[in-house]
């Protein structure tokens, strides 16, 4: 029987140091968070603004080494998922969406048959490799207020690919 209790109250034990350990340690006073870890949490925004910076530099100097590996091929099988809304041919025929012979090099809204949105007209650049990447990546976010439903393609080498069939069509 007595080794029972003992048992017991050894958890018992260790139960109420986990508690005071967790007081001494953790202890919040009113309107603050863990010392411990706010501390960390604030180092972690530091160093992510300054990655974040260093993450854009990188991506725009690695855009011309992705495009050093692209196959066209590949390029108009993902593009056939835009055909539903986008004509590849020569004619220029407007569907649901402009269509996308010549794009790269091309202004953003510059086909006149084709309504697009505030969004895509104010934006005011052309559709060059690098504008083509980030926006076929989430076209919503990238620039905010177009019409375009599609949600994106999240893959590097996807949109390479697309990017360099685009190109190839001229």
């Amino acid at each position: 029987m007595n080794k029972y209790f003992l048992s017991i109250i050894s958890i018992l034990l260790l139960f109420q140091s986990f508690k005071v350990f967790d007081e001494i340690f953790y202890h919040e006073e009113e309107g603050e968070g863990s010392k411990i870890f706010s501390e960390i949490e604030d180092e972690d925004s530091d160093i992510s603004e300054e990655e974040n910076e260093e993450n854009e530099v990188v991506q725009k100097l690695d855009l011309d080494s992705l495009f050093v590996n692209f196959d066209i091929k590949k390029g108009e099988k993902v593009a056939k998922q835009c055909s539903a809304c986008h004509d590849f041919s020569v004619n220029l025929k407007v569907k649901i969406g402009p269509p996308l012979w010549g794009v790269v090099g091309r202004k953003v809204a510059a086909i006149n048959e084709f309504k697009y949105s505030d969004a895509l007209v104010n934006f005011k650049k052309d559709w060059d490799r690098e504008t083509l990447f980030y926006f076929l990546e989430n076209p919503k976010e990238y620039i905010k207020g177009t019409k375009m439903i599609y949600k994106g393609l999240k893959k590097n080498s996807d949109r390479v690919n697309l990017i360099s069939y685009l190109e190839s069509l001229k």
